[in-house]
């Protein structure tokens, strides 16, 4: 359980293929397979034996969704209204202040980016985790994501896609051991098209490109074009077609957009890599160690990276909530 999740793989499979598809499911809670505990193994479980679900509409739909139950239940949500501090007296969280208001509570519960949120919205006494703390922690990878509409269907392409570069460490290395943008990259694409029709124009294709890159290195405009040409050059020969002559609608996404959408710790978009010692009871914990009443919740907790993880988290916190008298 406690063995690197590639060495764990290695004792039942000897094609490399199937040794990257069930090692690749890491990179989507941060790791590496040469870095991460084979306890994480279970992620192929749930893959191939549980099945993987996709809400018609994308994942947009589930955060409508969760909205009007939210709303059903007495929520009150204000938009475009950006936390400029949490209010503590005493010791114990009062409220918050926003650009536009005040407000008064006996809690608040964070899911914003945790360090983040902590280093900007308390004051120097109430941080729990002080900067040298996240400069120590293995940072989870930004990712450089390409968004395309395209007005023709990619018909060598499925929903899900992966592809494996024969330099395979090296692209682990690049993310990890020398931070820097890969020469050669592995990268996975989802044509959601192929599941929901919905998504994308009459004949056409919604598409979506993500290739793992380190997070904390520069992103600028030249880099993003370098790599958003090298990539749709590739998907072209795996494609046996043209695919840049019919973009109609294209997006890129990189570090500073995570940084500067999501106020991410080094652009990273996912957190802490999953690594044995940031694990579990290893990770941030939900509630303030200096703060009363201050929780956290989201993807930097336990159990960590990914949607269905991240609701986890807020089902135990809202457990622990619910045991507290205010």
């Amino acid at each position: 359980m406690f063995q690197k999740l590639d060495n764990f793989v290695q004792r039942f499979f000897k094609s490399e293929k199937i040794r990257k598809i069930l090692e690749y499911t890491i990179v989507f809670l941060g790791g590496s397979p040469y870095d991460s505990p084979a306890l994480y193994s279970l992620m192929s479980h749930v893959d191939f034996n549980m099945g993987v679900w996709f809400p018609k509409g994308g994942m947009g739909k589930l955060v409508e969704v969760m909205y009007e139950i939210a709303k059903e239940q007495g929520a009150n949500f204000k938009f475009n209204e950006p936390v400029k501090k949490i209010l503590v007296e005493n010791k114990k969280v009062v409220g918050i202040e926003t650009t536009k208001n005040k407000y008064e509570s006996e809690m608040v519960v964070v899911n914003a980016d945790y360090a983040w949120a902590e280093q900007n919205l308390l004051d120097e006494k109430y941080i729990s985790y002080q900067k040298k703390y996240w400069e120590k922690c293995k940072i989870a990878p930004s990712a450089y994501l390409i968004f395309l509409g395209l007005d023709k269907q990619l018909q060598r392409f499925i929903h899900h896609n992966l592809y494996f570069h024969p330099k395979w460490e090296k692209h682990f290395d690049d993310i990890f051991k020398n931070p820097r943008w890969p020469k050669d990259f592995s990268y996975y694409v989802s044509c959601i098209s192929k599941t929901d029709k919905n998504t994308a124009i009459e004949n056409g294709e919604n598409v979506f490109v993500l290739i793992p890159v380190a997070a904390g290195i520069e992103d600028n405009e030249k880099t993003r074009q370098l790599y958003f040409d090298k990539t749709i050059k590739h998907m072209e020969t795996l494609a046996g077609e043209n695919i840049k002559d019919h973009i109609v609608v294209k997006r890129i996404f990189a570090h500073n957009d995570f940084s500067n959408r999501y106020n991410a710790y080094k652009g990273t978009a996912l957190g802490l890599a999953h690594t044995l010692k940031q694990t579990a009871v290893f990770r941030p914990k939900h509630e303030s160690k200096k703060v009363k009443n201050l929780f956290y919740t989201g993807h930097y907790n336990h159990p960590g990276i990914g949607v269905p993880m991240v609701i986890i988290s807020s089902q135990i916190l809202s457990e622990m909530i619910k045991q507290r008298k205010f």
